[in-house]
């Protein structure tokens, strides 16, 4: 029995013996333990960094759906504009059709009318009638505008009459070929209708006055024109030779009413020559005037030009 009980006892703790001998040491042990604990960590750091990324993931989602319900909303609002376009343009071809047919019949009516006037009143008449009614129809003139090169013509006539004298003025004459002649030998205006430029020859206040003209060193300046001051030495409030705008010319008419006045019985056509003058003077546009001389020269616009008009020799403050 005792000798049961030892071999019972041998074979317990030889295991125990054997670990003791062949099994792994305490330091190996620890270092497998720190090992294993490292991965874990790692491990765990590699579980919260993909925390953190499923959680910007997910905000990311939100924001990209947020995004998309967005150009959901704008792309129905397009939608909701193109069809409201669609409708409006729809709208505006069914009037434009409207307003096609209704201009298209008008047209036939037209067409019709001239038919019937053409065998009313002839064609010939017709097409007066029809000119007549484009020139009422056609745009009126602006002063201004048409006066936009004036400096230009200004500098050509001054060369041209300085140069050729009073043959010069043929080249400026109106269809008429003719012009008024306003001077000034005493206290009242003398006007006469100048219809061959070979009278101004004999004429002693044209030729007096376009010699100094000839001379003077004046260039043009566009500007208004010198008033006259008797108060001053000179005449002339400035001096110079201007060229511009003319306002309201009534020049011809007021001097022939004057000479009316002054010897009422001379002239029986004078009447007739102040309506004449008074119909024509609203078509001068244009100025010319220089103190050296004391010529003035007035210009109506004709078929893209400037026609001389009136041709003045001023004598400031004569008796």
């Amino acid at each position: 029995m005792q000798h049961a009980k030892s071999i019972l006892l041998i074979v317990f703790f030889m295991p125990l013996i054997a670990i003791g001998q062949f099994g792994p040491k305490k330091k190996d042990l620890q270092s497998r333990i720190d090992t294993l604990g490292m991965t874990i960590d790692f491990q765990q750091f590699e579980i919260n960094n993909l925390k953190i990324r499923d959680s910007i993931t997910s905000s990311e989602i939100k924001r990209l759906s947020n995004e998309l319900k967005d150009l959901k909303n704008y792309t129905i609002d397009l939608n909701s504009n193109i069809e409201k376009l669609r409708l409006e343009n729809e709208s505006f071809s069914k009037d434009n059709g409207k307003f096609k047919k209704q201009y298209e019949e008008l047209v036939k009516k037209v067409e019709i009318h001239q038919i019937l006037i053409r065998n009313v009143i002839g064609g010939d008449s017709l097409e007066l009638f029809e000119k007549q009614i484009q020139e009422e129809n056609a745009p009126k003139t602006n002063a201004i505008e048409s006066s936009k090169n004036f400096a230009a013509f200004a500098n050509e006539f001054i060369y041209t009459i300085k140069k050729n004298g009073e043959a010069g003025l043929e080249a400026y004459l109106s269809d008429k070929k003719s012009f008024y002649y306003l001077s000034k030998p005493g206290f009242i205006t003398s006007v006469s209708e100048i219809k061959d430029v070979n009278e101004l020859t004999e004429e002693i206040p044209w030729r007096a006055g376009f010699d100094v003209f000839k001379k003077s060193k004046f260039t043009l300046i566009e500007g208004e024109k010198p008033e006259i001051n008797c108060d001053m030495t000179d005449f002339y409030n400035k001096k110079g030779c201007y060229g511009g705008i003319e306002q309201d010319f009534n020049k011809v008419s007021k001097s022939l009413s004057a000479l009316k006045e002054f010897s009422p019985d001379e002239d029986h056509n004078i009447n007739s020559q102040i309506e004449e003058a008074k119909r024509t003077e609203p078509s001068v546009v244009a100025f010319i005037f220089s103190t050296d001389g004391n010529l003035g020269f007035y210009f109506i616009k004709s078929e893209g030009t400037w026609k001389l008009y009136c041709l003045e020799i001023e004598d400031p403050c004569s008796t």
